[in-house]
């Protein structure tokens, strides 16, 4: 009988009932790897990189110890969307593709994966495939099992939720074979506050709580997320908008955290998070929030692999001395906040303020500008912005949603009062953004409109609210208008990004640094100026002549291909002004490679053309052996650039990404192995707002002088 072992971690905690049933009605042993102890710990270091959240190195230890027992198989899901309106976080997607690429037997790797996000059944064949894999050539018998696995797993939650079990007691009784047996609900006892603790259960019942629930219960029972059903934890998160959008697992936690609070069922709430989780820093507002209009006092706990016991119950010790507040006797509806007056008098126009990624805010302004409406010019990330946008930044939220709030406050306090900022809920935090910012901006009193430009995409659900979106941006401009605005303002962008790549050729060779950066500055200033787009592709015509004039000395450059998180690719200030810094270097001379621009994303996404498509497909296949599925954002394109590196001439690579940021973390941790796999050095960098200058600086050289050593050595 062939075995399979599951990682006690990440998706055991919330599918062991569905993938146990599933293996066993196929005729295989179903091990799950021991509980986490100081053994297991030791063993995270076989996880490549040290930025993923104590939840992903934990799979990985796990994954290590069921090697050593010599399994023949891991299974390990890819879970990219376990419901139809919604997606799983990307550590979820990616993990499977992480463990695979740090094995040197890949194949001992079964990747089921479950995506009902598209609406068809297509990835039912995964389960098909794994079935194939221990033996059971059967499609019919594969799906059987599969559709007896759902019927469990319905069954397992529903059960859990009714009898107020937590996982950790709910499993023990599955085991047994007890837990569908009769018995009515566990009962808060009297007289002890009820506590409510919520949180991801691979951290809740894993060793690395350091048994919170345990430590919580000496003060008064305790209720925690699975004790919700679903369809009542989704009714509270209906209140959110696009609250059914949310990542699955988060959706769940949010939504009891809620249900808790509003219907009065505890006394204090403690939501639990491990460190650099991103979906928590989106929920942690709505929870906060809704704790403080109950008058509930709220915990917020961050773990971590170095959490200390003795300062963990300290914490919850001081917690539960902290006197609730008075309670509001009704549930009432969601007070107004405090407004604060703008500067100067009341305004009696529309002025819209918006944050920046590279240009495209001056495209963005111009367009809004031939639609009759003003606008504010949208300042430069430094460490005023920062400041501004951290004081009321999540914790663990990435550096492009800090700067880009700080850029909102500054646009506010100068008489802004529309702010427009895209949307477009996907897997990464990105399009969460804009309405956790303007939660945060009203918390303190602005008085302000959001307009939040989501994607049209799927025209039958979203385009009346798009359509509206671009209405309200416009002063509601004829569409005629609105069209001819932004086919001037994407020429503008396209010409400034078609200028950018032709100052990164030029950079590696001109005899006078610096001459193609003059010109490229007073180039960006014409093309704002520019009346039309007939001026703007006349503008690019004179900047190219110009540039292709400038003297030339014989070169032999270092190829450097830049890729990563779009936003801190294009925003020069926060990446050390990278590809400046590559163009000054004198020894070696370097040629930068940077794919990633606005328009690039636009010609794919948007309107796309058959070029962009070709060279996105390209991307995709050479990232499919490495990275099976997109995981949001720029993270699937930062391996398939990597895996195309070397073929197409590149030397080397420069991965940037944001402290925290999801996709990317995916990304790097694989990009580790295809450094070694294609023999082609790779620097990340990972930026926050503590990021240094000079230790930027040093890095860049020191990589620099390791390309141009080894294109000495194969030029020998």
């Amino acid at each position: 009988m062939l075995t399979i072992g599951f990682p006690r971690a990440m998706a055991y905690y919330y599918l062991y009932p569905f993938f146990r049933t599933f293996a066993e009605s196929l005729g295989a042993a179903f091990v799950v790897s021991p509980p986490t102890t100081k053994a297991t710990l030791n063993k995270m270091e076989f996880c490549p990189t040290d930025e993923p959240c104590v939840a992903v190195k934990l799979l990985f230890a796990h994954v290590k110890e069921l090697l050593e027992r010599d399994i023949n198989h891991i299974l390990i899901p890819c879970l990219v969307s376990v419901e139809p309106d919604n997606f799983c976080c990307p550590k979820f997607i990616g993990i499977p593709y992480m463990v695979q690429n740090a094995l040197r037997d890949d194949a001992r790797v079964l990747i089921p994966r479950i995506d009902l996000y598209r609406g068809d059944d297509a990835w039912q064949e995964s389960f098909v495939a794994v079935a194939r894999s221990l033996g059971v050539n059967s499609r019919r018998q594969a799906l059987a099992a599969l559709r007896k696995a759902a019927m469990v797993q319905r069954r397992f939650d529903r059960t859990v939720a009714e009898k107020r079990l937590t996982i950790e007691e709910a499993y023990q009784l599955y085991d047994k074979g007890k837990l569908f047996n009769g018995g009515p609900p566990s009962t808060p006892t009297a007289k002890k506050p009820v506590i409510g603790v919520v949180g991801h259960p691979y951290i809740l019942y894993d060793t690395i709580s350091l048994d919170i629930l345990k430590q919580v219960r000496h003060y008064g029972p305790v209720l925690t997320a699975e004790m919700v059903l679903p369809e009542v934890a989704k009714k509270e998160i209906d209140s959110i908008a696009e609250g059914e959008r949310l990542w699955s697992f988060e959706a769940q936690v949010l939504g009891a955290a809620l249900h808790f609070l509003r219907q009065h069922l505890v006394d204090r709430l403690i939501l639990v998070g491990s460190f650099e989780c991103g979906p928590e820093s989106i929920i942690e507002s709505y929870v906060e929030d809704e704790a403080r209009r109950q008058g509930v006092p709220f915990l917020l706990l961050t773990l971590d692999e170095h959490t200390g016991e003795a300062g963990l119950v300290t914490r919850i010790e001081a917690f539960m001395d902290v006197a609730p507040e008075k309670r509001p006797e009704v549930q009432v509806p969601v007070p107004a906040p405090e407004r604060r007056l703008l500067p100067g008098p009341p305004p009696e126009r529309m002025v819209v303020g918006l944050p920046s990624m590279g240009h495209l805010d001056l495209a963005i302004r111009c367009a809004l500008g031939e639609c009759g409406i003003d606008s504010l010019p949208t300042p430069h990330a430094s460490k005023e912005i920062i400041e501004l946008g951290k004081a009321l930044s999540p914790e663990f939220v990435c550096l492009p949603f800090v700067i880009t709030l700080g850029q909102m406050r500054y646009l506010l306090e100068r008489g802004a009062t529309h702010l427009l900022m895209v949307g477009g809920k996907g897997k990464c935090r990105l399009g969460w953004y804009a309405q956790i910012q303007e939660q945060l901006l009203r918390k303190l009193g602005y008085e302000f409109e959001m307009i939040i430009i989501d994607s049209p995409v799927p025209f039958a659900r979203r385009w009346s609210k798009f359509r509206g979106a671009i209405k309200e941006a416009t002063g509601n401009a004829s569409w005629w208008r609105i069209i001819r605005a932004l086919y001037n303002g994407y020429h503008r962008i396209a010409a400034i990004d078609r200028a950018e790549k032709e100052c990164h050729r030029i950079r590696a060779f001109e005899r006078q640094q610096g001459t193609v950066d003059k010109l490229f500055r007073r180039f960006v200033r014409a093309v704002e100026q520019a009346p039309d787009s007939t001026t703007v592709q006349q503008l690019l015509r004179n900047f190219l002549e110009e540039a292709n004039s400038i003297e030339m000395e014989e070169t032999n450059p270092v190829r450097v291909r830049v890729l990563g998180e779009i936003w801190v690719v294009l925003e020069s200030y926060v990446n050390m002004h990278l590809e400046r810094l590559l163009g000054r270097s004198t020894d070696p001379r370097v040629w930068v490679d940077r794919e990633i621009s606005v328009t690039n994303w636009f010609h794919q996404h948007i309107f796309p053309t058959r070029e962009a498509l070709r060279r996105r497909e390209e991307i995709k296949q050479a990232a499919k052996p490495y990275l099976g599925t997109e995981v949001g954002g720029h993270g699937h394109i930062s391996v398939g650039l990597t895996a195309l590196a070397r073929q197409e001439g590149i030397d080397g690579i420069i991965h940037l990404m944001p402290f925290t940021c999801m996709p990317e973390i995916v990304a790097q941790n694989i990009l580790v192995q295809l450094s070694q796999r294609f023999d082609i050095p790779v620097l990340t960098w990972i930026i926050t707002d503590q990021t240094g200058e000079a230790g930027f600086e040093t890095r860049i050289e020191a990589f620099l002088d390791i390309l141009k050593e080894r294109k000495l050595a194969g030029g020998l």
